[in-house]
């Protein structure tokens, strides 16, 4: 993705969630383009990048994260309550979120997906009725819905910027985890639903770009925008690719719907996963289009990502065991 403009909004910007992989990439970013950035996580930890500042507050503590994100020109909601949790925590996180913006004065920027589209028939676009088939679709729509629902009251000012299927340095996703390290170890490419579909799967950096410049150059008050993708591809394309680098030779293994269900049975993620799985036996296209344009972006072609991805699970050593997971995100 290009890089982040250095023009746009003074004043401190707030990353609250910044020790996941998309806060520690939208810091990392925003610091590079000269920003004032604040990570803001639960315990005040490093988070990788020398020169920001730090701060700790609990994400559901509206009085808590209003104080870390004092003099704010923008604040990034990048909390990502594990998945088992998202009904009791992410709720409360987000009316947290968007009350200590307010406070502040700040702008909001939501890290959201798109789930809360559902099925869908073409490619995905800001103007996609909202018609969510599983729960955490219907949940993502009402976080979102709340989000926007206070700029439109005049509350706050804010931005939703969405991506597809995630991989990329750090992320566990079921693209993330279950073609990468496999394809480094020559294991068998465990995927979730039809490989041979078109895809238009999200690289981590390009999402923290998008919230970035959204962050830093939206002059809207409640924006919906939709990250750039390079071009339309596939599950069994990108896993090529990946054993391609990697030089071990691709083995593909597909699980429908139901296969992932009986493995519920028995594996957490895989449960929490399951119902997620009607993206990848459907078109999975994202038109990320708008926001390329409003904002210059350039998308990180595929072999990029691939290329850096392996390099990070490489060095984290996750391709060792082969581990898989089901569900997780960011």
């Amino acid at each position: 993705m290009s890089a982040v403009p250095q023009e746009g909004a003074a004043g401190v910007h707030a990353v609250v969630g910044a020790g996941g992989a998309t806060g520690r990439r939208l810091v990392a970013l925003l610091h590079a383009a000269g920003h004032r950035v604040r990570a803001v996580t639960r315990d005040g930890r490093d988070v990788g990048t020398p020169g920001v500042e730090t701060a700790a507050a609990d994400a559901a503590d509206p009085g808590g994260l209003a104080a870390a994100c004092r003099d704010a020109a923008t604040v990034y909601h990048c909390v990502m309550p594990v998945l088992a949790r998202w009904t009791s925590q992410f709720p409360v996180v987000t009316d947290a979120l968007v009350e200590a913006a307010s406070r502040v004065g700040a702008r909001l920027v939501y890290a959201d997906d798109t789930w809360m589209y559902g099925r869908v028939d073409g490619p995905m676009t800001e103007d996609t009725p909202w018609r969510p088939v599983s729960a955490k679709g219907v949940l993502r729509a009402w976080l979102a819905e709340r989000v926007l629902a206070a700029a439109a009251a005049g509350q706050l000012r804010a931005g939703v910027v969405r991506a597809g299927e995630l991989y990329g340095p750090g992320v566990r996703s079921l693209v993330g985890a279950n073609v990468f390290p496999p394809a480094l170890r020559g294991w068998p490419v465990q995927w979730f639903g039809d490989p041979d579909l078109p895809l238009t799967p999200t690289f981590i950096d390009d999402f923290a770009a998008t919230l970035a410049a959204v962050g830093t150059r939206d002059t809207s008050d409640a924006g919906v925008w939709h990250v750039p993708h390079p071009g339309v591809t596939t599950g069994r394309a990108l896993a090529a690719e990946a054993c391609r680098q990697a030089g071990t030779r691709l083995r593909l293994v597909r699980h429908g719907s139901a296969r992932v269900r009986l493995l519920g049975s028995v594996l957490p993620l895989a449960r929490e996963g399951a119902e997620m799985v009607y993206q990848f036996e459907q078109p999975f296209v994202v038109d990320g289009t708008a926001a390329g344009r409003a904002f210059g972006l350039t998308p990180t072609p595929y072999d990029e990502g691939v290329r850096r991805t392996l390099a990070a699970v490489r060095g984290a050593g996750w391709g060792r065991a082969g581990q898989t997971v089901s569900g997780t995100r960011r």
